[in-house]
């Protein structure tokens, strides 16, 4: 009778061992960038993302050509963000927000919404600033947001 009880204790034991969960910290987000399947107990640790993706159409690009524009630089947030050079890049229209082809990824630390001052700048041979174009745009987690140049 001894052993069954102290079987028993043993199973009941084990039992409860096993059907307490344990707290795992991390990132409980699934749309977060750096979800943890494992974790139960929301850490803070969420990292998000957004895109951008900055566009001209044809009408944009052979007037920067005409004024001799031989690059545009897109900045966000004062830094610089992308180089463009007029002769390689043309759109005819609008063209589909990406993640993959032509958006470029807006990290967001531990926000979903972020708000960025997007500054583009065209130079000509010389290096000289010709034109500044400045907006402000929300980018949200995991969306695409555009922004067009227009000469």
């Amino acid at each position: 009778m001894k052993q069954f009880k102290a079987l028993f204790l043993l199973v009941m034991l084990s039992l409860i061992n096993f059907s307490c969960k344990k707290d795992i910290n991390g990132c409980t987000d699934p749309a977060s960038d750096n979800y943890n399947v494992e974790a139960n107990v929301d850490n803070g640790s969420c990292k998000y993302h957004g895109n951008l993706t900055n566009w001209y159409d044809t009408t944009t690009r052979d007037s920067l050509l005409a004024n001799n524009i031989a690059s545009v630089t897109i900045y966000v947030d004062n830094e610089v963000f992308q180089n463009i050079n007029p002769n390689a890049v043309m759109w005819s229209f609008e063209p589909e927000c990406s993640t993959t082809a032509i958006g470029n990824w807006i990290t967001m630390e531990e926000t979903k919404s972020k708000t960025v001052s997007i500054t583009a700048k065209a130079f000509d041979g010389a290096n000289i600033e010709i034109r500044n174009w400045n907006q402000t745009r929300i980018i949200n987690a995991g969306e695409c947001e555009l922004y067009q140049l227009i000469w």
